[in-house]
């Protein structure tokens, strides 16, 4: 009986291999990745064939344990709050990959490039704010499973009356308590897991008081 973490959907064989869904799509199309379809028209990957592309691309092939770190988007145009950031995450006992952007423009070209498990943005930022990146988000399929932390110092009741910041969005105020993050970033790390993104199991944390 083939294991469910040996099949793989679209969209996790493009998160394993830092593509886009189109571009794996593309590649089951022109026969480069091997694929079949379902009797209800999706379409499903051995992960075999994954590591066969891998291999043939002279890269590492993932594994399931210990497979690679989580990808961490912080999109922030204030310097004292990015170093907070990473302080925070120094705290927790995840292996994060952290790629920094200075506002929504650049972290749209990093979201391209990168394809991170989560995005972390503040609203405030110019000449591109929070909004416009979480609007682009929501417009583009392939950015869609990305999870998405706002961090603001606006209260929720101005949030809310504003009005812009959809619902699917996680809101967190500022300074971000560690407790908070790192807590999010053990149930992200568990729902990647199971669903066949074989994500860095978390050494053990050294977690002092909340931030």
């Amino acid at each position: 009986m083939t294991n469910s973490s040996d099949v793989l959907t679209t969209q996790q064989a493009a998160r394993i291999l830092g593509l886009s869904t189109t571009s794996v799509q593309k590649m089951v199309i022109s026969g480069e990745l091997e694929a079949w379809v379902t009797p209800g028209g999706h379409r499903r990957i051995f992960r075999s064939a994954i590591d066969k592309l891998v291999q043939s691309r002279g890269t590492a092939a993932p594994t399931e344990t210990g497979a690679r770190p989580l990808r961490v988007l912080l999109a922030e145009d204030d310097p004292i709050q990015v170093a907070y950031f990473q302080a925070l995450l120094a705290r927790g006992g995840h292996d994060v990959a952290l790629t920094v952007a200075n506002d929504a423009s650049q972290a749209l070209i990093q979201l391209e490039r990168q394809r991170p498990d989560l995005v972390v943005t503040d609203l405030m930022m110019t000449p591109f704010d929070g909004y416009h990146l979480i609007n682009a988000m929501a417009q583009e399929s392939a950015y869609q499973p990305i999870e998405v932390i706002v961090l603001t110092a606006l209260t929720r009741k101005e949030v809310e009356e504003d009005g812009r910041l959809p619902n699917w969005v996680t809101l967190y105020q500022k300074p971000l308590q560690a407790e908070r993050l790192l807590g999010y970033l053990d149930a992200l790390a568990t729902r990647l897991n199971r669903a066949g993104q074989f994500i860095q199991a978390p050494a053990q944390p050294k977690r002092g008081p909340a931030a």
